[in-house]
C-alpha cells in the first residue's frame, strides 16, 4: 500500500517537468503590456535629443499642441517643481552623482534623451505631433568616449562636478609591489568589450492610469522590479507607496535592461495625473536602440607577473567603464566596476592584487546592468591573460588553468578580493569537459585540418558566477538600497488549492514550474493543485524582484520555508484528528496519513476545508487559516557560487575571416538542480547571447557622440546559423552548504564565457599564419583578417 501511495506522488525536484507556464505563450494567450486597453487610453510619444551635448534654451510645442488629437506636451521646464529627478546615488567615497530628470531641463547629455512628451488620441496622431515639436539646443563640445571624458582639459557633463568620474575605486593586497617585482614573468595586455545592449522581443512599454477619486497611480510596465519600480516612482512624484500600484504582466524577455526605473515611465504617469487619463507608451525599436540602457564597454589594462610553472603570483589591473551619462536606479554607476574588480581574478587561486578601478561619464545612454554584469568582461580579461601566459611558457592552455584552479578541498574559499566561494567544482568539471569533448581527439582534428590547409582552433574557458548575493554582500556596495531577500506568501484555499504569490517575477526563467515543483513536493501534492502568482505589488509582499541569478534560490527558499510551515500546520491538524502524533504524520498523493497506515488518513483538501469552514474540528490554539508569509535572504547572504568550464572548437576562413563554430562543450555546476530541462535552456540561451556579444554585437558612436548604429540592420543579432553545429551540456552539482535545499543561481552564466572562448579558439585557429592575438570584442571578420595580414 505504501508503494501505491509514493507512486502517486512522484518527487518534482530534480526531474525534466515540462514548464508550465509555455502554453500561453505558444497559443498566444500571454498578456503583454500592449495588449491591455484602458477606457479613454491616450498615447504618449518622446521628442528626443538629436545633440550628444548641448543646452535647451527653449522647446516650441505651439504646433504641436495646434493639431487635431493632441491633448498635451509636456516638457522638463513644466515639471520640474513639482517632480523630482531619478535619483541612484552610492554612498562610497569619491561617488559624484547627479539626477536622471523625466525630461531634460537645463542640458542634454546623449543623443535620444527626452526633451518633452506628447499625449493624443490616437498613435497616429502622437507620432505626428511629435515632429511639430521643436527643441532649440545650443551645442556643446560633446564627450563621446572614456578618452575624452578623462582628459585634463574635458568639458564636464556635469557642471557641478569635480571630472567626469562617477566614482574610482582602488583595492591594493598587503606586500602587492613586492609579490609582483619577485615574479620571474611579467606580461601586459589590453582588452576591450565593446558596448552593446540586451534586445528583448519586446520592447519597453507601460501604461499610467490615475484615480482621481482615490489619490491612486496604477502604472502597468514590462519590469523585472516592481516593487522598487514602485519605490521609485513613490520618491519621484512624493506620492506615498501605498496609493501606488505597480503592475508587471507577462514580459518578453528582460535580461537585465527591464530592471530599472526609466524616466519614461515617469513622465506617462505625470501625464497621467495631468490629463486625467490612462496614457500608454509603447517603445519602438530605434528608441530602443539609443535611448534604453547600454551595456558592457570595458576597457581592462594588465599586468601579471608568474613563475617558470606558471602559477600566477601578481595580478594588476587598471579597469575603465563608460557609463555613459547618467547613473541609472536602483543600481548606480558602480555596479559594473565594483563587479568586475571583485571578481577578475575568476575561479583562480591569485593572492596579490592591485586595482584602479574607474566608473566613466560621457555623453552616451546611460550603462546598466544586462545578462552577466561585467562578470563577461572580467572573464575575458583574466581568461585571455591566462591564454598568454600559457603560450609565453609553452603549456597547454588546459594545464596553466588546471594550474590555478581553486583545488575542491579548499572550499570554503575566500578570495582575494574577499568573496567567499561556497562550494565548487573548478578542476572537475575542466576534467568532465575535456573528457566529453574528447579533448585530444579534436587536437588530432586540428592537426590533420592544417595539413589540408584548414584552420581549426579549440578554445577553453572556466569560470565561476557569483549569484544570489544578498544582505552583506549589497551591504558592501555602497548602493541605497540592499537587495538582501525574497518573500513568498503561500495559501491553501477551502478547496485544498496552494497559491504562493511571490516577490519575484518571471519573464522566461520558468519559475511558475520551479517554484511550484518546489511547494508542490513540500505539500504532498500535484503540480496541477499550485499556482505561481507574481508581478502586482497589491497582491503579494515587498520584494527585489527578478535579477542577478537569485530568483530560485530566494524566491525558492522561501517558498520553501512557507511550504514548510503550512506542512507543519497541516500534520498537528491531521494528528489531532487521527489522534497521533505530529511527527507521524505524512505526505503523499494529496493525502495526509499516519506512517505505516496510508489508508488512516485525510485528503488535503478534506483538511484544508474543515480548517476554514469547520474549525471546531481542529485544535483550539490553531487559527482557522492556512497561511504563510517568509522572506529569505540565504544567510551569510554573500552569495552562491556557480561554476562551468567549456570547450570550442571552431573553423576560420582565412581568406574572409569568418568564424564557423563547430562543436561546444558546456560543464555547469549550479548546485542541486530542481528542473535539468530548464536549466540546460537557460544555458542555451545565455550562450547565444554570450555568442553574439563575442561576434556581432556592438553599438558604435562618432567623435561628436552620434549613435552610428540605430536599426537592426547595423546592430547584427545572433541567428540559428551562427550557433555551434554540435552543442552538449553536462552537470556536476554541489550543493552549496549556506541555501535551502543546496540551490545556486545560473540565470546569467551562459553569458559569462562565450567572449574568452571564442577568442581563445580564433586565437588558436590562426596561430600558424600571425603573431597577433584576438585582445576586443566582437570579433568580426574585418578584425580577423587585420590579424592575418599582420603576420
Amino acid at each position: 500500500m505504501t508503494d501505491q501511495i509514493e507512486t502517486l506522488a512522484p518527487r518534482f525536484f530534480g526531474q525534466r517537468v515540462k514548464r508550465r507556464e509555455d502554453p500561453r505563450f505558444l497559443l498566444g494567450r500571454a498578456k503583454y503590456v500592449d495588449d491591455i486597453v484602458r477606457p479613454g487610453m491616450l498615447f504618449a510619444s518622446f521628442v528626443r535629443s538629436s545633440e550628444a551635448h548641448a543646452r535647451v534654451r527653449g522647446v516650441d510645442i505651439a504646433d504641436a499642441l495646434a493639431l487635431p488629437g493632441v491633448v498635451d506636451v509636456l516638457t522638463g521646464e513644466m515639471i520640474a517643481d513639482t517632480s523630482h529627478p531619478i535619483r541612484s546615488d552610492s554612498t562610497m567615497p569619491t561617488w559624484q552623482g547627479t539626477g536622471f530628470p523625466a525630461l531634460a531641463i537645463d542640458k542634454v547629455r546623449f543623443v535620444g534623451e527626452a526633451v518633452a512628451c506628447v499625449v493624443a488620441e490616437d498613435r497616429y496622431a502622437v507620432e505626428d505631433a511629435t515632429e511639430a515639436v521643436i527643441p532649440d539646443l545650443e551645442p556643446l563640445t560633446p564627450v563621446a568616449n572614456m578618452d575624452q571624458a578623462t582628459a585634463a582639459d574635458a568639458p564636464l557633463i556635469h557642471e557641478d562636478w569635480e571630472d567626469n568620474h562617477f566614482i574610482k575605486r582602488h583595492v591594493e593586497t598587503d606586500g602587492f609591489d613586492e609579490a609582483l617585482d619577485a615574479a620571474p614573468h611579467r606580461s601586459s595586455h589590453r582588452f576591450v568589450m565593446a558596448r552593446h545592449t540586451g534586445m528583448p522581443l519586446e520592447n519597453r512599454g507601460c501604461i499610467a492610469e490615475w484615480d482621481s477619486a482615490k489619490g491612486e497611480l496604477t502604472l502597468w510596465t514590462a519590469t523585472q522590479i516592481p516593487h522598487l519600480v514602485r519605490t521609485g516612482l513613490a520618491d519621484a512624484l512624493q506620492i506615498p507607496e501605498n496609493r501606488i500600484r505597480v503592475i508587471a504582466p507577462d514580459v518578453g524577455g528582460g535580461f537585465g535592461i527591464k530592471g530599472h526605473l526609466f524616466p519614461e515611465e515617469l513622465s506617462c504617469s505625470i501625464m497621467a495625473i495631468r490629463t486625467g487619463r490612462p496614457v500608454k507608451w509603447i517603445e519602438d525599436r530605434r528608441e530602443h536602440i539609443i535611448a534604453c540602457i547600454h551595456a558592457r564597454e570595458h576597457t581592462h589594462e594588465v599586468e601579471v607577473g608568474y613563475d617558470d610553472d606558471g602559477t600566477i603570483l601578481a595580478l594588476k589591473a587598471h579597469l575603465q567603464v563608460d557609463c555613459g551619462a547618467y547613473s541609472v536606479y536602483p543600481w548606480t554607476s558602480t555596479m559594473d566596476t565594483g563587479m568586475a574588480l571583485g571578481i577578475l581574478p575568476g575561479p583562480y587561486r591569485i593572492r596579490n592584487y592591485y586595482v584602479d578601478a574607474e566608473s566613466v561619464a560621457t555623453n552616451k545612454a546611460p550603462l546598466g546592468p544586462y545578462r552577466g554584469v561585467a562578470r563577461p568582461a572580467a572573464c575575458f580579461t583574466i581568461e585571455r591573460t591566462m591564454d598568454a601566459v600559457a603560450e609565453q611558457l609553452g603549456l597547454d592552455p588546459t594545464e596553466i588553468r588546471r594550474r590555478n584552479l581553486v583545488r575542491s578541498d579548499e572550499f570554503p574559499y575566500t578570495s582575494v578580493t574577499g568573496l567567499q566561494y561556497d562550494s565548487g567544482s573548478f578542476i572537475e568539471a575542466l576534467d568532465l569537459a575535456m573528457e566529453k569533448a574528447g579533448y585530444q581527439q579534436w587536437r588530432e582534428r586540428q592537426q590533420a585540418a592544417r595539413e589540408e590547409g584548414r584552420y581549426l582552433g579549440i578554445g577553453v574557458t572556466t569560470y565561476t558566477e557569483q549569484t544570489a548575493h544578498t544582505t552583506q554582500e549589497f551591504k558592501k556596495r555602497g548602493i541605497p538600497m540592499v537587495f538582501g531577500y525574497e518573500t513568498s506568501m503561500l495559501r491553501m484555499d477551502p478547496s485544498g488549492q496552494v497559491t504562493v504569490n511571490t516577490s519575484i517575477h518571471s519573464h522566461g526563467q520558468g519559475l511558475e514550474t520551479t517554484l511550484a515543483q518546489i511547494a508542490a513536493d513540500q505539500l504532498g501534492v500535484s503540480l496541477e493543485d499550485v499556482r505561481i502568482s507574481f508581478g502586482d505589488t497589491s497582491e503579494v509582499a515587498y520584494g527585489s524582484g527578478t535579477f542577478a541569478s537569485r530568483s530560485a534560490v530566494l524566491a525558492g527558499g522561501a517558498t520553501d520555508l512557507a511550504a514548510g510551515e503550512i506542512r507543519a500546520k497541516l500534520a498537528r491538524i491531521a494528528a489531532h484528528l487521527l489522534e497521533a502524533a505530529p511527527e507521524d504524520i505524512e505526505f503523499s498523493g494529496g493525502r495526509a496519513y499516519v506512517a505505516g497506515s496510508p489508508d488512516q488518513g485525510y485528503s488535503l483538501a478534506e483538511i484544508a476545508r474543515m480548517t476554514h469552514h469547520n474549525p471546531q474540528h481542529i485544535p483550539e490554539d490553531e487559527a482557522p487559516i492556512l497561511e504563510s508569509t517568509r522572506t529569505y535572504d540565504a544567510s551569510p547572504g554573500n552569495g552562491t557560487f556557480t561554476n562551468a568550464a567549456l570547450l570550442l572548437l571552431v573553423e576560420v576562413d582565412a581568406e574572409t575571416g569568418f568564424v564557423h563554430l563547430l562543436d561546444l562543450v558546456c560543464v555547469e555546476d549550479c548546485g542541486r538542480i530542481i528542473n535539468p530541462l530548464i536549466v540546460d535552456g537557460q544555458i542555451q540561451g545565455g550562450i547565444a547571447q554570450g555568442i553574439g556579444s563575442a561576434l556581432l554585437e556592438e553599438l558604435v558612436y562618432d567623435e561628436d557622440g552620434q549613435p552610428l548604429v540605430t536599426t537592426l540592420v547595423d546592430y547584427l543579432m545572433p541567428g540559428t546559423t551562427d550557433m555551434p553545429e554540435n552543442f552538449e551540456i553536462h552537470h556536476l552539482e554541489t550543493p552549496s552548504p549556506f541555501t535551502v535545499q543546496g540551490i545556486k543561481g545560473m540565470g546569467e552564466g551562459g553569458a559569462i564565457g562565450p567572449g574568452a572562448l571564442v577568442a581563445s579558439a580564433v586565437d588558436d585557429a590562426i596561430r600558424p599564419l600571425t603573431s597577433g592575438r584576438v585582445t576586443s570584442l566582437p570579433i568580426t571578420p574585418e578584425k580577423v583578417r587585420t590579424l592575418i595580414e599582420q603576420g
